[in-house]
């Protein structure tokens, strides 16, 4: 397959042996199906430049694609449609990537940029680009909190005994803690506690942070400066887990409390299979609805470190009619999160994979601090 190889999560069953002349009649079927959303027909492929065969022999070849479970016979009709199966096929063997236009790039780009320092926004507008330009349905799950890396911290004194810690993080997402204090602090003391904290703790999630001031309070307790000493009882409350985290499990999931940002779930309405099924389409509305199986599935893409292509029941979230093509972004070179789309079984492939993947790294660099 041209383009970036994507990771095939069907299981463990291996794709049949295929010649190369049932290969150019299966991806013609799917191209077809994709396209035109009906079944296909053994004269409809003999006509088409390139199959070199004729009507009977595309019969015979699409009867042992049936065989093989790639393709099926819809009861109402004569034509074949893919399968789950066979799609997945088409998408790991035969599938050529098409670039994104130039000028659907410099859209993506420009929707970014725009967005760019406002972390709500710019997740918003990548699911709202991504629905624009593939009419499917947009999904993105904003990077979890305790996954993002340090860039700064703040202090700010609000009256006796109490001071407020602003935790700016690498992909400028700001948490506020209000802490606690049974001393006060002058100006130049606050200062310097930050200055000394920014140096010891950048570039460090909440998890590494936290280890690491234990470490340097318990390997250089006797060498500590009044000034270090009580920079770091600061910085140890200000990375502490908060109370509402406290019940958050021990190995939380990679986007464990991501927001996320879906849109244009009324385009799925458009595919013949669902439209005219109000029991599809009561059933497509809840597992939308259930944003933890939805952020699981991103959740592979992010483990997976790669675009990934969920074909039908591979999701798990709905029934073999819905795909899910889903790809990590990144800030400053580390994985933060991972957007997508969804949409029918039969999308186009070859267009949304590398709309996917752009849109991905638009909004990677639209992350990354710019130099001031």
């Amino acid at each position: 397959m041209a383009g970036s190889p994507t990771r095939q999560v069907s299981g463990p069953e291996r794709d049949p042996p295929l010649g190369e002349r049932a290969r150019r009649i299966l991806a013609s079927i799917v191209d077809d199906h994709i396209h035109g959303g009906e079944p296909v027909g053994s004269q409809a492929i003999a006509r088409l430049p390139g199959v070199g065969c004729s009507s009977a022999t595309v019969r015979a070849v699409m009867a042992d694609l049936e065989a093989m479970g790639l393709l099926e016979k819809p009861h109402t009709s004569a034509g074949r449609v893919p399968t789950a199966r066979g799609y997945r096929y088409y998408v790991d063997v035969l599938l050529h990537l098409q670039s994104p236009h130039p000028d659907e790039k410099k859209f993506i780009e420009a929707r970014a940029n725009e967005a760019r320092g406002e972390l709500d926004g710019l997740f918003a507008e990548a699911s709202r680009t991504l629905h624009h330009l593939t009419r499917h349905a947009g999904v993105v799950a904003t990077p979890r909190p305790h996954a993002e890396r340090l860039r700064r911290i703040e202090f700010v004194q609000l009256r006796e005994g109490r001071l407020l810690a602003v935790l700016v993080s690498r992909t400028g997402r700001v948490q506020n803690r209000l802490l606690t204090l049974d001393r006060s602090y002058g100006e130049s003391e606050l200062v310097q506690a930050e200055n000394y904290l920014n140096q010891l703790l950048n570039d460090l999630t909440l998890e590494e942070a936290r280890a690491k001031i234990s470490a340097e309070m318990e390997a250089q307790q006797k060498a500590l400066s009044q000034l270090e000493e009580r920079a770091l009882a600061l910085g140890s409350k200000a990375v502490q887990v908060e109370a509402r985290d406290a019940g958050a499990p021990a190995q939380p999931s990679p986007i464990h409390a991501s927001i996320l940002h879906l849109e244009g779930q009324a385009s799925l309405l458009e595919e013949p299979t669902l439209a005219h099924d109000l029991g599809k389409i009561r059933a497509l509305f809840r597992a939308l609805d259930e944003k933890e199986r939805l952020l699981s599935v991103l959740d592979k893409a992010l483990v997976a470190e790669e675009l990934t292509i969920f074909i039908g029941a591979e999701s798990g979230i709905y029934d073999p009619e819905l795909s899910i093509v889903a790809a990590p972004y990144r800030s400053e070179g580390q994985i933060v999160g991972a957007l997508g789309v969804i949409g029918p079984t039969r999308m186009d492939y070859s267009r949304v994979i590398p709309l996917v993947e752009f849109t991905a790294r638009a909004v990677g660099l639209a992350l990354d601090p710019q130099d001031d």
